[in-house]
């Protein structure tokens, strides 16, 4: 090094001293900052991803809960066919009866 770049260093450091005296405890700061911001980024997106798979299991649930009352409400609709069916043949029936000239 030079002696003028010395000099430089130097004015510098007694520059920054008088303008920012406390730049190095500063910087310090900053570093644990950042550290503890990154800390807290880990933590929030583990928290995320476990919500994310709580969502996902309870969508899941509910999935197979609709299915279930797919299933209930069709199995329930085709007993109400078969209902309507056996009450459709008794009215003709009935009506064969009460209208014996009607029959083909």
């Amino acid at each position: 090094m030079s002696a003028e770049s010395i000099k430089e260093n130097a004015v510098r450091k007694v520059i920054q001293e008088l303008i920012v005296p406390d730049l190095k405890e500063i910087k310090n700061k900053i570093g644990i900052l950042e550290e503890r911001i990154s800390s807290v980024n880990n933590e929030l997106k583990a928290n995320i991803n476990r919500l994310d798979e709580k969502i996902d299991i309870k969508i899941t649930a509910l999935d197979d809960k609709i299915d279930s009352f797919r299933n209930e409400l069709k199995a329930d609709i085709n007993r109400l066919d078969e209902k309507i069916d056996l009450m459709n043949k008794f009215n003709e029936r009935l009506f064969n009866l009460i209208h014996p000239a009607g029959q083909k």
